[in-house]
């Protein structure tokens, strides 16, 4: 089980339920008007409640604190899409808990269960307990609130249990088309240092390993060495593809544009990851690297606005470190809003040097969707995400 972290004991005015402070403004007024017209049945009305008060005070004494343990079905989501379902198992402490009401945070939001009584140590599972939908982020899950009531329900203390856990919901994409041909500056066929077992630079023979591809056995080799040898090769030079997404809240006129060049910007890095490109997405400090899928979404989950003042400095200044980190690469996609002046964008592009390839992709939810592609620029006005496939096959072509 996981430790418990009981709430202080600092304020237990704040308690007291409705019925408490019912109870505690009878009592106050029993005891005045007792004492102001001699009645000895307000003096004992005062007493009744004071011995209410004092039960549900005795009962938040008891030793034992319930704990419980939070189970996230699915560490990942997709906005949009059934939120996970969570596990919460509860085991009650020395004292029983009669129809105890839990409270899960998951995000912004807070989602509420209701209990059977639980005898002292008793266990108890809720399987599937289903969290509401989720923006884009990540958004912490837990720690389980119970609220410890006394049988009467005077005295309400929140006890924090269990360890929270973290939701990751990355944006909604779309398939994209496959990049056609190549790009022109990652067809010279450069070495890297990387080890691989399928390409085209040989590189030395070692032995087989289990789960090796036979057919990179070199069986005259092996035949020599009494042992199974397989060819190893430098891994040859792949497409670098750099996908840029602006973080300046003066680029869209509206919020929902920034969502929606997320969703472009991470369908994009997603296609060049299953195409085998090396892929540099990145927005703001935000960025992931290499050619993994899951890195690209894991990443977008945490891209944000970017309100300061100094915004265009600093994609300027995160454009020139990608640039240096991407080395010759082939294409850059610069993701922004309606707002953004294509004359920075320019100078954006500019630090990848002259042999790379440049596509913009304007997220503007008013405009129509259209391409413009000349020797200068291609330029993608994408008005919703349904029609960034049929946009991409006409501007890749």
């Amino acid at each position: 089980m996981s430790p418990v972290r009981r709430s202080t004991w600092a304020a237990p005015l704040r308690w007291l339920t409705p019925l408490g402070r019912g109870v505690l403004l009878l009592g106050v007024l029993g005891t005045g008007l007792g004492s102001w017209l001699h009645w000895q049945e307000f003096t004992q009305l005062s007493a009744l409640a004071a011995a209410i008060l004092l039960l549900g005070l005795l009962w938040q004494l008891l030793p034992g604190a319930p704990v419980a343990r939070l189970r996230l079905r699915q560490q990942r989501a997709v906005e949009g899409t059934p939120a996970p379902s969570v596990e919460v198992e509860v085991q009650a402490g020395t004292a029983p808990m009669l129809f105890p009401r839990l409270v899960v945070p998951a995000g912004s939001a807070t989602v509420q269960l209701r209990l059977p009584s639980l005898r002292p140590f008793a266990r108890h599972t809720e399987a599937a307990v289903p969290l509401p939908g989720l923006p884009r982020g990540v958004h912490r899950v837990g720690p389980v609130v119970f609220e410890r009531t006394d049988p009467v329900g005077v005295i309400s203390r929140p006890i924090e249990t269990s360890e929270s856990v973290l939701l990751r919901v990355s944006p909604v994409v779309t398939d994209l088309p496959v990049f056609a041909g190549g790009l022109a500056n990652d067809l010279d066929g450069a070495t890297s240092q990387q080890l691989s077992m399928s390409d085209l630079a040989f590189h030395a023979l070692r032995e087989y390993v289990a789960g090796d591809d036979l057919r990179h056995v070199h069986w005259r080799s092996s035949a020599k060495a009494g042992e199974l040898l397989v060819r190893q090769f430098h891994e040859s030079r792949r497409g670098h593809i750099t996908v840029l997404v602006d973080p300046a809240a003066a680029s869209y006129p509206r919020r929902r544009d920034f969502e929606l060049a997320v969703s472009v910007a991470t369908s994009v890095a997603l296609r060049a990851v299953r195409d085998d490109f090396d892929t540099y997405l990145r927005c703001g400090f935000h960025l992931a690297r290499g050619r993994e899928a899951l890195a690209m979404t894991d990443v977008a989950c945490l891209f944000v606005l970017d309100d300061a003042s100094g915004a265009v400095a600093d994609y300027l200044a995160q454009a020139a470190d990608a640039a240096e980190t991407m080395g010759g690469t082939g294409l850059v996609v610069q993701v922004t809003g309606a707002a953004r002046d294509l004359i920075e964008l320019d100078r954006a592009a500019a630090s990848f040097g002259l042999g790379a390839d440049w596509l913009v992709v304007r997220a503007d939810s008013s405009a129509q969707a259209r391409v413009r592609d000349d020797r200068a620029l291609r330029e993608m006005i994408v008005p919703d995400l349904p029609r960034l496939q049929a946009l991409m096959a006409r501007g890749m072509r």
